[in-house]
């Protein structure tokens, strides 16, 4: 969600006609656009086989 706020403030940079800061908030807000994609649960990260074994041992 971060990133949605620096993509505001970027178009409102680019309306009042500042491209210089309109480029700075919009290269952010992709870096943490793309940062946020990056992340991963734990769920997915845990191999099926092992998911097993864990359901086995709680119940």
């Amino acid at each position: 969600m971060l990133s949605m706020k620096y993509c505001a403030r970027a178009i409102i940079q680019h309306l009042n006609g500042n491209a210089k800061l309109f480029e700075e908030y919009r290269d952010k807000a992709i870096e943490i656009y793309e940062e946020e994609n990056n992340i991963c649960s734990i769920e997915e990260m845990i191999p099926d086989r092992t998911k097993k074994k864990l359901y086995k041992l709680v119940n």
